[in-house]
Formats: structure tokens, C-alpha cells, sequence
């Protein structure tokens, strides 16, 4: 994360009373490396190297741990699920859509916006 997202989690923390989140500046998987083992991992993105960081973090994730990753592309999407089956038979997947309401001659008419898709695991062992 650059220093702008950190900014902007510290202050969202601040304002909804959030204390039990500990933000960590710098670039995954380094930023991991002193981390304690996580008990849920959520990842998102759009790059290229997606699946390499679903690899690092599958492998840090404690066993009975939940790891949930957001992609917006079908080829992310492919290699996310493929990535995630090799681990684990159980992967869970969505794909979100939602439209937003607009007004059109004094009717209201839904435009779509792209869909978002979710992967869910639970790592066995």
C-alpha cells in the first residue's frame, strides 16, 4: 500500500472507532515478513503478479484460516481460482453485480457498473 491508502485506513480507523487494526505501510509480501501468522488475509487488485501474492499469502495464513480476494478482470479471476484449487478443493467463488440508478425522462433506469468477483478459502492443513 502507498502512503496515501495508509493515511486514508488510519484515518478511516479513527473515525469509526476501529483500535484492534494495526495498518502496515509497504509492499506485499515484504510487508508481511515480520508479521504474526494471520487469521484472515483479504486481498484485492488488479495487477499482473495477483496470484504470486495469493501464493504468499495462502502460505502465511494459519491452518482454519480464511483467505478472501476481490479480483475485477476474468484472467485474475482464472488465476486466483486456479491458484487457490491447487491448495484446497472447497474455493468459493461470487461474482457481484450492481447497477447504479439514473434518472431518464422521469423514470428511474439502472446502468450496470463493471461486476467484481470473490474467491473464499479455508485452509485445511
Amino acid at each position: 500500500m502507498d502512503q496515501e491508502d495508509h493515511a486514508l485506513i488510519v484515518a478511516n480507523a479513527q473515525r469509526f472507532g476501529v483500535t484492534n487494526l494495526v495498518p502496515v505501510l509497504g509492499r506485499a509480501p515484504e510487508a508481511w515478513r515480520n508479521l504474526p501468522e494471520p487469521d484472515a488475509i483479504f486481498l484485492g487488485g488488479t495487477g499482473r503478479e495477483l496470484g504470486a501474492l495469493v501464493e504468499a499469502a495462502y502460505e502465511r495464513l494459519r491452518t482454519g484460516g480464511r483467505l478472501v480476494a476481490n479480483v475485477g478482470s476474468i484472467e485474475n479471476l482464472a488465476d486466483v481460482h486456479g491458484t487457490l484449487e491447487r491448495r484446497e478443493s472447497d474455493v468459493k467463488v461470487w461474482m457481484i453485480n450492481v447497477a447504479r440508478g439514473t434518472y431518464q425522462l422521469e423514470r428511474v433506469r439502472f446502468d450496470a457498473l463493471n461486476p467484481s468477483f470473490l474467491l473464499a478459502v479455508v485452509k485445511s492443513g
